[in-house]
């Protein structure tokens, strides 16, 4: 029969294997929460930099007002809907679905 000190022992060694297996997921998952509020930090830091947009021609609808258009750069968010909004406004990749889509 084992001895209460060896049990003990026992016991000891299966829970630190347990608090080291513990604490490489901790290390792991806190890189991985490192990772996530630095991306957000410098996505944070880009969409409030002042773009390097070019004004273009005022926008003139029939009977409206003129809109100033500020021309689109790649990856840029598209603009809320304002009446009298041009394609211009939208990135490329938006500006070439409208292509395909506008009758």
């Amino acid at each position: 029969m084992p001895s209460v000190m060896g049990l003990l022992e026992e016991r000891e060694r299966a829970a630190r294997q347990r608090v080291e297996v513990l604490q490489a997921e901790l290390r792991e998952a806190e890189a991985v929460w490192e990772r996530f509020v630095i991306a957000r930090e410098t996505v944070g830091e880009v969409l409030a930099e002042p773009r390097g947009c070019e004004d273009v021609a005022p926008v003139v609808v029939a009977g409206e007002r003129p809109v100033q258009v500020r021309q689109a750069v790649p990856g840029s968010v598209v603009p809320h809907w304002e009446e009298g909004l041009a394609p211009v406004v939208l990135a490329p990749d938006y500006q070439r679905i409208m292509d395909v889509l506008a009758p």
